[in-house]
């Protein structure tokens, strides 16, 4: 019609179930949020302690996605945002607190 061209992919020639899920296979990859890398706690596998400072180090932190257990259910934004401020929190007070 006037306002549509044609099918871009995966062309007007897929009409097999078959063939639309081989082409979606080719086309699509996997988009993950890396999470769960630098583990909060105390146990020997622990990275960073409960006010996010990093095991056997002075003066660093870890604030990212990495701290936390498990990857959320969804975007990891969100998350993130409330662990980068709470960290601004607990840094905050270290400041003030010597």
């Amino acid at each position: 019609d006037d306002y549509r061209g044609e099918e871009i992919h995966p062309g007007a020639q897929m009409q097999r179930d078959e063939d639309l899920l081989q082409a979606a296979k080719d086309r699509l990859g996997l988009v993950y949020h890396p999470a769960g890398t630098c583990k909060m706690g105390t146990d020997p596998l622990a990275v960073v302690d409960e006010r996010l400072r990093v095991h056997g180090l002075q003066g660093l932190r870890v604030v990212d996605a990495s701290i936390m257990p498990t990857l959320v259910g969804g975007n990891t934004n969100a998350p993130v945002i409330a662990i980068a401020e709470k960290a601004a929190d607990l840094i905050t007070m270290d400041c003030y607190d010597g």
